[in-house]
């Protein structure tokens, strides 16, 4: 019997539910890189890079670890795993379940003739089913106690134990404190990047030569700047962004992280989130070296729970919310909202309003615009103008 096991590009973590259920002295690794991704949605070139880098690089790994691991780039999923089971005369298939839904169903709709075993994700802090129950027993699916609920379970910034354990600091949110208006001049600390090694290199190639594919059949060109490309590519990288977030930018982190500053994309944002998503970095790794950390440095105690709050509220909510309301959620439309996006915002810039625009060209070159870009400007004028949510 050979188990395999196909390792999703979001699913990049050694303790990852299918590979923690295997035995790499008799299973096999199978990661795939395909452009059919760009039939559904036409990706940043800098997602792209992220992505199928990350991935290649985590196939090193894994084998430096002692596991047989195929990589391969691929005109489809479907031709890619059914020739990798013939070769490798696969009995046995798993996946841990994969965040986004509509991948699941697609790797079923494959019909692949080896039997497919599910793992429930372990990528989150809170499984479907433990969402499910603290949903089921509330009338109001409120941010605010599912976040103090998250901080009982886990422990986070608690005095005591047990049903008596209290917040730190006699309140579960300081929210009120990290909203100050920004000083003119205000400049954040440099964040950390990275050059691109060879691996990075190669897959920028690639993605250049898929525009170019893309343009010879008169398909309009993929969005974003391609280079500079400066994030991280492995687990290393992504815990030494932790560090340095830790380092230079932790304390300074509440009272400006609703601000927005021409010139300063970043300020003191951890930048951690590509690293959480593609599981380079576990959330809960995350959350008790933050804690630690803040603590031990004297950190100001509304700034650490407010990043905190981020991962540990915002995150696991809105992952819960996405499958608890079910598979019609990402189809709904309450308002009934029928605009089309304009074209600037498709092309990222071109507007006229100079917060629109200043926000686009920022992610038009890196692929990162922070919580308040999202929430207050993209977001909020997609709503005002009554741009269909799909």
């Amino acid at each position: 019997m050979t188990v395999g096991i196909w390792v999703l590009g979001d699913q990049l973590n050694a303790a990852q539910a299918a590979l923690a259920s295997a035995d790499p002295a008799t299973s096999r690794v199978l990661l795939v890189e395909s452009a059919s991704v760009l039939a559904r949605r036409a990706y940043h070139r800098q997602k792209l890079v992220l992505v199928w880098s990350a991935m290649r690089h985590f196939a090193g790994e894994l084998r430096d670890a002692g596991w047989t691991v195929d990589h391969c780039s691929a005109a489809s999923f479907g031709d890619a795993v059914r020739g990798w089971i013939r070769e490798h005369g696969i009995t046995e298939l798993r996946l841990m379940e994969p965040a986004d839904r509509g991948f699941r169903a697609a790797i079923e709709a494959l019909q692949l003739a080896t039997p497919l075993v599910w793992l429930p994700s372990n990528a989150f802090l809170w499984s479907r089913d433990a969402f499910a129950a603290w949903a089921g027993r509330n009338k109001q699916l409120r941010l605010e106690f599912f976040y103090r609920e998250g901080r009982r379970r886990f422990g986070v910034l608690m005095e005591g134990e047990g049903a008596k354990a209290t917040p730190l600091g006699g309140r579960w949110n300081f929210d009120q404190e990290n909203r100050k208006a920004p000083p003119k001049g205000l400049q954040g600390p440099e964040p950390l990047w990275f050059a691109p090694d060879a691996i990075t290199l190669a897959v920028i190639e690639q993605v250049e030569a898929l525009d170019r594919q893309r343009q010879a059949k008169d398909l309009p060109p993929l969005p974003g700047s391609l280079t500079p490309f400066r994030w991280g590519v492995t687990r290393i990288q992504a815990l030494q962004v932790l560090e340095h977030f830790i380092a230079t930018r932790l304390a300074g982190f509440g009272p400006y992280q609703d601000a927005m500053v021409n010139g300063q994309p970043t300020l003191w944002h951890a930048l951690l989130s590509p690293y959480l998503n593609l599981g380079l970095l576990h959330p809960l790794e995350v959350i008790r070296r933050l804690e630690q950390a803040g603590l031990e440095q004297g950190v100001p105690l509304a700034g650490l729970e407010g990043v905190i709050r981020q991962i540990l509220g915002w995150r696991e909510y809105t992952h819960g919310l996405y499958h608890w309301f079910g598979p019609d959620y990402p189809a709904l439309n309450h308002f009934g909202a029928s605009e089309p996006l304009p074209a600037w915002l498709e092309n990222l810039g071109g507007s006229g309003m100079r917060c629109l625009d200043t926000v686009l060209g920022e992610i038009k070159a890196s692929g990162y615009a922070h919580h308040i870009q999202r929430l207050m400007v993209t977001g909020l004028f997609a709503l005002l103008l009554g741009v269909r949510p799909q």
